[in-house]
């Protein structure tokens, strides 16, 4: 029999478990197999449970031979399966379905009828007798087993913090005390042999006198009670309350003292707090009335550090609080804030002080800048003055546009509007001491902008979002600092921005300690009390210990709807809930949030089991759109975060960790971190962003120590374990292309103790899109609205020889679009790839439900790649903005990665352009474009070809259709034309015009870039040309980028476009002279004039030489103005060709 059971246990860990069922009438109802059990008996030899098609396809190319196949859960059909067979390093897939007797069969291609089966088991058996002659494409040969290698997960790495094993307690004591059973006299014996061993001069003799008497005749009055259920144990309750005698009368004085000092410490502006009743005159010593009030004290601790930060905070005032430039009807605080990070409550907020040098024609004076976020208001103060005029106040509404220096981390330019002349504008610059403090600057004054605006909608929220294993235990000490994001890493302003509350706080734990509402009701109570915020729950989720909450702010919350729910386990054979996930997903107004927080397995060793996990945990969630099903968490919404303890470790020797954690070097570990490794890799995370780390790891840091002294050994029963110190506890972000989210904080909070984990906390401004259409003219151009693909080229990476289709899903979109299935295919230089291509006849034109510019530009487009073949299975799926796509001269090029299920399966390419009609657009600006680079910001009167960024009206780079231009000097890669638009009343073709203030994609420096490379381009295309003998015939418009600026034809560029008799495009003159140049007017790029000497030398194909100019001093353009041939042989450039073209170039920019 002990063979037997050892034999099924063995069978059931290689995961034959299914397969071992006494098939009999002996079953009850309740216990009957299910029908997915009944199919799979005894298929363990190639049978492989939830494995995804590209691993599929992956395991039978690794094994190589013609006739090797596997069988795997279909990923369409719930209940199907796919037999999956190689030949001739193709793999084909055949689906397997169950009929309406519940018999298998596979899928015939004509109609054909074919078998039927009870199970896999049989299906295959027939098949593989059939050889060759089986309908198949080959005869099933081989099959390939799953894999049997992996670890069973545990805990053991979670739990055991305590080296010392303790023996389990003694059981089955007779009625008598210590039955005379040897067993249980033997652990008799070793219990009074433990008494003898203590060492009497350690403990007083009183003491001494009691345990003894509990060992000899106590014990066995509990062991009485024990068997007879009575759990109190009474002997030895009595020995602990003699332990604790003196404890209580020191409690009581600690008491005492905790509540003189929260008396003398009470203001009445901070007194929020009620004053706690005496526990001093309670009666009683036992133990449960002394752990009570050991509860209660520790409660008091909490809500005086809670008392000290806030009245601490009030001396936290700036020095020019008592300078008298308020004027009496400014003192006031605005009673209502819009929603937008307002502070419900209004904790003081301390005025900021900005020490900074203003730079004014190259001189430079010294001057403090005051931020007044309650007043809405920014003071500019000079040594020199004593007291302050209107000239040196600025209002919120005055500032317009923070523009940061790229060539200058210090440097920020500030444009003012004049007070007088509302129009007018004036910049001012500034350079900080810092870049953190520059960019503390730039959050306060968005911060003070937001809390005034008059605007109603709101445009963007504050979110935290924080993880922490709490171990087990409750938290020894207040949260405070982990909920203000103070501690180490990159961190908010903590006197000014920490006490602001944000908008939306999602809080995950694993290991959780506490109940669902006591977790809610403490972390409520602690943004009350240290944020003077009020939140209501959106949501909360538990499986386990992992929980995860979402609250936001009591006004803010009518803007939250179709909130879900979702759970996954990945714990032992994935049904333990010990390891997994919890989700929540709701839509702020118009934009979707995905919040996941996980736990996965624990262990060095275990990095493929966590990015199997991780995998795991986006196929099972069940979050999002019915009607998107396809699509998984990863593309399905707007923004999606990823926090928790994911594990993942420090892989290096302890050795070398414990030397770099003692040098604070960051950087080295980081390097050895697994999910950094992961992400490299593609194996895990992929397509996921993490905001740079700067604090040391979170885990294995003692319970109750502020202090960085890791615990890296851990005893286990099996021996000693080595944990090395790493960074568990993980913030991740995935976001949809072109939407605004910015990281503010991102840190460990140190001093939260009571787990072996710090809790991880992040700050993030991001962008919400309103669910309102806002423009009802868009409706009247409904025929006019479409959005067009051209040729579409996918990189799939499968070996399946098969023909694809296109699916497009938005909810910009009335219905799902299909396109046709591809009929050619692209060459790819490994065989593992299939390219279908798809042209413009295959792709159906789109047609939005809007034609509202502004709603369109920050829509997206849901493409999936599936077989037309086969289980129309899908093979990746992406998403395409139309955010700078929208009314442009030409289609815009896309590029964007196909996952699935977690698993990079390829590449999605092509050309999109969107048309809206000739409406005029609504014209708004962003709350969050008020911050910039300059390499990103254009102003909107930079539109005059006298600029020294446009090139002047006769510069227009001349592109040949499908033409490689070579040069001895250069190569230049190959450039698309514009495709033209026929005008229906002349026959003329004529470039669409475009909107009139179309906004720039913020954050996108390429693309301003690529702008500046075009402009430069065009000296060299004009000779290049000329060479060629293809000046006269071709011409094309510089590719101005519309996605930063108007995209209309410059003043003096207008030229009509006819077609030529070989198919190009030549140019005719206008119909008309073009109008005269509108006055020239200041902009922000003619008063830098500041251009990088590396983009430059890349525009001009030559950017080996950077090095040279940069070690010379010369960082930007403006100081080559007067270059010679001598200047460039000196910084070494020798080249006399390159010499030429550069100072051509410099010649023709200076012009």
């Amino acid at each position: 029999m002990n063979a037997v059971y050892y034999f099924l246990v063995a069978m059931f860990l290689c995961g034959f478990a299914d397969n071992i069922w006494p098939w009999d009438n002996r079953w009850s109802r309740a216990n009957k197999p299910t029908l997915r059990q009944i199919h799979t008996k005894m298929s363990g030899n190639y049978f492989h449970r939830g494995i995804s098609r590209l691993r599929a396809e992956e395991l039978l190319l690794s094994a190589g031979e013609d006739g090797c196949f596997l069988v795997r859960d279909s990923e369409t059909l719930q209940g199907a399966y796919v037999l999956c067979l190689l030949y001739q390093s193709r793999v084909h897939q055949y689906r397997v379905l169950p009929g309406h007797d519940n018999q298998l069969s596979i899928q015939a291609e004509g109609g054909a009828p074919e078998p039927k089966y009870s199970d896999l088991n049989s299906l295959v058996a027939d098949y593989m007798k059939k050889g060759d002659k089986n309908g198949l494409a080959f005869g099933l040969k081989f099959p390939v087993p799953p894999d049997r290698g992996e670890e069973v997960d545990s805990d053991d790495d979670d739990y055991q913090d305590n080296p010392n094993v303790v023996p389990p307690p003694p059981q089955n004591f007779g009625s008598n005390g210590f039955d005379p059973n040897p067993e249980e006299q033997k652990i008799k014996t070793t219990l009074l042999n433990n008494f003898t061993k203590i060492d009497r001069n350690s403990i007083d003799s009183d003491f001494f006198d009691t345990l003894r008497n509990y060992f000899e005749k106590g014990i066995e009055t509990d062991v009485t009670a024990v068997k007879a259920g009575d759990s109190n144990l009474p002997e030895f309750q009595k020995l602990l309350e003699f332990a604790a005698k003196n404890l209580q009368k020191e409690l009581d004085k600690f008491i005492k003292k905790v509540r003189t000092i929260n008396d003398l410490l009470t203001v009445p502006e901070t007194s929020s707090l009620s004053r706690s009743p005496s526990m001093v005159d309670k009666s009683g010593s036992s133990i449960p009335s002394m752990l009570e009030k050991m509860n209660k004290c520790r409660s008091n601790l909490v809500s005086l550090d809670n008392k000290v930060q806030e009245t601490l905070r009030y001396f936290s005032v700036s020095l020019y609080d008592s300078l008298p430039f308020e004027t009496q009807e400014s003192d006031p605080l605005p009673e209502s804030c819009t929603p937008l990070l307002s502070s419900l409550g209004k904790p003081h907020i301390p005025r900021s002080d900005f020490e900074v040098k203003v730079i004014r024609t190259g001189k430079q004076s010294k001057m403090t800048l005051s931020v007044d976020i309650p007043h809405g208001r920014l003071y500019a103060v000079k040594p020199s003055k004593e007291s302050l005029d209107s000239n040196n106040i600025f209002t919120h509404e005055r500032i317009t546009q923070l523009v940061k220096s790229t060539k200058d981390n210090t440097r920020l330019d500030m444009l003012v509007l004049d007070e007088e002349k509302k129009k007018k504008q004036t910049k001012f610059t500034f350079a900080f001491t810092s870049v953190h403090v520059r960019e503390t600057f730039c959050q306060q004054i968005m911060q003070m902008k937001n809390m005034h605006s008059s605007a109603v909608d709101v445009d963007q929220i504050s979110v935290f979002v924080g993880t922490w294993n709490m171990g087990d235990s409750q938290p020894m000490s207040s949260i405070n600092s982990w909920l203000r994001c103070n501690g180490t890493g990159k961190l908010r302003d903590p006197q000014v921005l920490g006490v602001i509350p944000h908008d939306m706080y999602v809080i995950g734990t694993q290991e959780s300690a506490l109940t669902e509402k006591d977790w809610v009701n403490f972390v409520k109570n602690h943004i009350k009390s240290c944020l003077r915020a009020d939140v209501e729950m959106v949501e909360v989720c538990t499986l386990w210990g992992i929980r995860l909450v979402v609250l936001v702010k009591k006004q803010l919350h009518q803007y939250i709807n179709r909130i879900q729910h979702s759970t996954v386990r990945t714990g032992i054979a994935n049904t333990l809930g010990n390891k997994g996930a919890v989700g929540i997903s709701f839509y702020f107004k118009g934009t979707s949030f995905c919040f996941v927080n996980c736990h996965l397995t624990s262990g060095d060793e275990r990095n493929e089991r966590r990015n199997q996990n991780y995998r795991d945990i986006i196929k099972g969630l069940s979050l999002g759109q019915k009607h998107l099903g396809l699509f998984d968490v990863l593309n399905q919404f707007n923004h999606l975060f990823w926090l928790g303890d994911l594990n993942y470790r420090v892989e290096d020797n302890i050795g070398t960790i414990l030397e770099k954690l003692e040098n604070r070097d960051i950087d080295y570990l980081l390097t050895k971190d697994q999910l950094k490794k992961s992400q490299r890799e593609k194996k895990g995370f992929c397509g996921f962003s993490e905001e740079e780390i700067s604090f040391m790891p979170t885990y294995r840091l003692p319970r109750s120590q502020i202090e960085y002294k890791y615990d890296w050994r851990k005893q286990k029963k099996t021996g000693e374990r080595i944990n090395a110190p790493s960074w568990c506890d993980r913030v991740l972000w995935r976001s949809y292309p072109g939407t605004y989210i910015e990281n503010l904080a991102y840190g460990c909070a140190d001093k939260v103790l009571g787990s072996d984990h710090r809790p991880v906390f992040s700050s993030f401004n991001v962008g919400v899109t309103s669910d309102f259409v806002m423009n009802r003219n868009s409706l009247s151009s409904e025929s006019l609205i479409k959005i067009v693909f051209y040729q579409v080229v996918a990189q799939v990476k499968t070996c399946c020889k098969q023909y694809f289709y296109l699916e497009f899903h938005s909810t910009c979109l009335a219905d799902v679009v299909s396109s046709q299935a591809n009929t050619s295919f692209q060459q790819h230089k490994t065989g593992f790839y299939t390219c279908p291509v798809w042209d413009k006849k295959q792709i159906p034109e789109l047609r939005p439900l809007f034609g509202d510019e502004e709603y369109l530009g920050e829509q997206h487009i849901l493409i999936a790649v599936r077989s037309r073949d086969s289980d129309n299975e899908c093979y990746g799926e992406c998403v395409v903005e139309l955010k700078g796509k929208i009314n442009v001269n030409k289609p815009q090029l896309f590029e964007i990665q196909l996952l699935h299920q977690g698993e990079v399966t390829g590449k999605l390419s092509g050309q999109v352009h969107a048309l809206t009609g000739t409406f005029a657009p609504r014209s708004s600006k962003k709350s969050y474009e008020l911050v910039a680079l300059d390499t990103e910001y254009i102003d909107p009167e930079l539109m005059h070809a006298d600029s020294p960024n446009i090139p002047p009206p006769d510069c227009q780079p001349p592109v040949p259709t499908g033409t490689l231009i070579s040069n001895p000097h250069a190569t230049l890669t190959h450039v698309q034309s514009m495709p033209t638009v026929m005008s229906e009343r002349q026959g003329i073709p004529i470039s669409r015009p475009a909107a009139d203030d179309l906004p720039y994609k913020y954050g996108d420096v390429a693309s301003s870039h690529m702008f500046m490379k075009q402009i430069e381009h065009c000296d060299l295309f004009k000779k290049q040309m000329e060479q060629c003998d293809l000046f006269e015939k071709q011409t094309e418009q510089c590719d101005l980028n519309t996605s930063r600026m108007k995209s209309h034809p410059l003043p003096g560029m207008q030229s009509s476009i006819r077609v030529g008799p070989s198919g190009g495009t030549v140019t005719e003159p206008p119909n008309k002279p073009p109008p005269p140049l509108p006055k020239k007017q200041p902009s922000y790029v003619n008063i830098t004039k500041a251009h990088p000497v590396g983009e430059w030398l890349k525009s001009i194909n030559l950017p080996q030489y950077q090095d040279n100019f940069l070690k010379n001093g010369f960082d930007v353009l403006l100081n080559l103005k007067n270059m010679s041939k001598r200047d460039l042989k000196e910084i070494g450039i020798s080249n006399v060709i390159h010499i030429d073209m550069m100072l051509e170039s410099l010649k023709r920019i200076s012009q």
